[in-house]
């Protein structure tokens, strides 16, 4: 790859969606820029026609330009947007939102959710590499726009106590016998308890883990070590207890003070739990479920939605491909006593897959991956459902299945965005749908 050492002066126009201000042209990508200011940046690579750089000076300032919390932000591929304010971050957001619905115009665009600016991510997957030049291991998230770890000491997004314990990681497998085959550590922290799972490509000796185990105990951490795929995870330390994280979300029946839902390190959960609760109580508000009702939550997961969702409703009818996420969606199902909710393994991008007790379902909750719901969008053309809450991690695929929606008889009564990822490009995004004859609210 040609290597570029000069630094180039160039006038930012505007923002793009992967975080990169952008020349006027079009030609030019520089991250740690904001549109309207006047950068030096120093190019990085060329990709699909377009340069992209770093910004290294500043000679006209946004006014929304902020100091960044992390010295590494402009050059470490965990945030994009560390420099831009809080404020101005959400006006991009929604906008991107807005951008991908046209023609299409909701009745009502719902207030930002948002949470901590700073701490708030409670899974991460950590690079790590012993690196030869530098005689030492790092241990972070990649540079931006290049394969290497980028070098930090700590990182103020990560949840407490992981966000000061860089520098405490790279001492602990630069010690290691195995310190070149950690490839990664896998951090994941519930209301209560951190665990930290170490990806090994070669065996650890009892020296090994005696210091894993050391560093688990004097930070205050449960230890795992994964010797191959997900399901060989396993606890080093302590050596007695629970296997499973645990977090907590508002009931809505009055039977329930609460909802308690547990999860395997390696399950897939929301990143930020602050705001997890909030977009579940958003939810919930917005497909105003009632015992009458029949519910589908798409893409259930371990049942994040559905238990909320089963306290008011009829009946709750959870699906996902992942038998696994099946499998903890029954037992949280369980611990917190509910009743009216199943769950089923079903593959939801195959068109031809079918559902049990899909015929009498009348509203519809979904939250699917970033490649969105074509195929389930095509089901419920020829269903009498009659609300539907979509939540999104991609504005995108969420704009191409409402617009599905709206061609065929639906109305958008109201869009917003929601802040699970301070400071980097992600969207996620909710809307909700109603049919013409059912009137519903812009809630």
């Amino acid at each position: 790859m040609k290597k570029y050492r000069e630094s180039i002066e160039t006038a930012i126009d505007s923002l793009s969606a992967d975080g990169c201000g952008v020349s006027a042209d079009g030609r030019l990508a520089v991250y740690g820029s904001l549109p309207g200011e006047k950068v030096k940046a120093l190019p990085l690579t060329r990709k699909r026609g377009k340069l992209f750089l770093k910004a290294i000076e500043v000679l006209d300032e946004s006014p929304s330009r902020v100091l960044p919390e992390c010295e590494a932000a402009l050059s470490c591929g965990g945030c994009s947007f560390q420099h831009l304010d809080h404020p101005a971050q959400l006006d991009f957001k929604a906008g991107l939102l807005a951008e991908q619905l046209v023609p299409l115009e909701p009745e009502s665009w719902l207030p930002p959710l948002t949470g901590p600016l700073f701490g708030y991510r409670t899974k991460a997957r950590l690079g790590v590499k012993f690196v030869e030049k530098k005689g030492r291991v790092l241990v972070g998230f990649r540079e931006k726009q290049k394969p290497y770890i980028t070098e930090i000491s700590c990182c103020p997004v990560l949840a407490d106590p992981c966000a000061d314990l860089i520098e405490p990681l790279k001492d602990l497998v630069g010690s290691l016998s195995v310190s070149r085959s950690i490839p990664q550590i896998e951090f994941a922290a519930g209301d209560v308890e951190t665990v930290l799972v170490f990806r090994h490509l070669e065996a650890l000796t009892s020296d090994d883990e005696s210091k894993l185990c050391s560093f688990g105990e004097h930070h205050g951490l449960r230890v795992c070590l994964q010797p191959g795929g997900a399901e060989s995870v396993h606890r080093i330390f302590p050596i007695e207890g629970a296997d499973l994280l645990s977090y907590s979300l508002r009931a809505f029946s009055p039977e329930n003070s609460g909802l308690r839902f547990e999860f395997a390190p390696m399950d897939f959960t929301q990143v930020n739990l602050a705001v997890n609760r909030q977009m579940v109580d958003l939810a919930v508000e917005l497909l105003d479920p009632g015992p009458s009702d029949v519910i589908l939550d798409a893409f259930c997961g371990i049942g994040n939605f559905s238990l909320a969702v089963a306290g008011s409703a009829g009946e709750v009818i959870g699906a996902e491909q992942s038998a696994a996420s099946i499998e903890r969606a029954r037992y949280n199902a369980a611990i917190n006593g509910i009743d009216n909710a199943s769950f089923e393994v079903v593959d939801l991008h195959d068109e031809s897959a079918e559902i049990g007790g899909f015929s009498g379902i009348n509203k519809v909750l979904l939250d699917p991956p970033r490649s969105g719901a074509e195929s389930l969008m095509k089901k419920l053309e020829s269903q009498d459902v009659e609300r539907v809450v979509y939540v999104s991690c991609n504005p995108e695929t969420l704009a191409r299945d409402v617009k599905f929606l709206v061609q065929r008889g639906y109305l958008l009564r109201s869009a917003g965005i929601i802040d699970m990822f301070p400071h980097t490009t992600h969207v996620e995004s909710i809307a909700l749908l109603t049919r013409h004859q059912s009137g519903g609210t812009s809630a």
